[in-house]
């Protein structure tokens, strides 16, 4: 069965794990696809992979974190296969210092790499997507920013995943667009597998009702986060002083 049928796909990152088995699964199951990675041999023979099995794909090595990549796959998909229906964005950031050992440079690497990677064709896609009020983003990254010791960096790129999908979604879902991401853990062939099946179940046409919700792959689990809530509050009129403060402080922990 081809649920893909007709719909074009591109997939960044597609030289990750995750990416990879986004890519053939989403060819295999009728879509044509637009296969990226900065590595424009791993991109190559991933094409090759595909096409050997039946499938439609070209390569786009572009750096999707840069507007002119981002764009330029967006065009390729455009150009090549007439249209543009799915974006998965594959952004596992891989900086796991501590916090004092990360220097600035990896922490603009990874929050450039990761979360720009992922809101550069995002923004590219919308375009396409608003224009004919349909359109399927899934953004996949890493569970890093749950929080955890190590990785403040990591933490920082897929959080900010996560808070660009729910506005996201807030801002093309009145156009016919999804917005949703998948954090994972630690990648395994089975996790990644588990992860693409998720992100093109939030490709088909019967999830259109499934917006700005973030889930998770964890081995076997699959999970789904809830957004930040209000847990405790208090109120006073007017500023608070220090004095006030400190007395008030410890109801917010009760």
């Amino acid at each position: 069965m081809h649920r893909f049928q007709g719909k074009v796909a591109i997939v960044t990152g597609a030289g990750q794990d995750a990416g990879r088995a986004a890519s053939m699964l989403f060819a295999r199951e009728g879509a044509s696809v637009v296969v990226n990675d900065r590595d424009s041999g791993t991109a190559q023979r991933l094409v090759e992979e595909i096409v050997r099995s039946g499938g439609q794909a070209v390569p786009d090595s572009g750096d999707v974190s840069t507007a002119d990549g981002a764009e330029g796959v967006v065009a390729r998909a455009v150009e090549t296969f007439g249209g543009l229906d799915i974006l998965v964005n594959v952004c596992q950031p891989d900086c796991d210092r501590p916090l004092v050992e990360t220097t600035a440079e990896d922490f603009e690497r990874t929050v450039r790499l990761t979360l720009k990677g992922a809101f550069m064709p995002t923004r590219s896609a919308s375009v396409q997507f608003r224009q004919q009020r349909s359109g399927r983003v899934v953004s996949i990254t890493s569970n890093a920013g749950l929080g955890d010791s190590g990785g403040a960096s990591s933490a920082a790129a897929s959080e900010g995943i996560v808070g660009m999908t729910r506005t996201a979604a807030r801002d093309l879902g009145r156009y016919g667009v999804t917005c949703n991401a998948i954090a994972m853990s630690e990648a395994s062939d089975d996790g990644s597998q588990s992860v693409a099946s998720l992100a093109a179940t939030l490709c088909l046409d019967d999830s259109s009702h499934v917006n700005g919700i973030v889930f998770g792959v964890d081995g076997g689990d699959i999970l789904t986060y809830s957004n930040p809530a209000v847990v405790r509050s208090f109120h006073k009129w007017g500023p608070s002083t220090l004095d006030e403060m400190y007395l008030l402080f410890p109801s917010l922990f009760e």
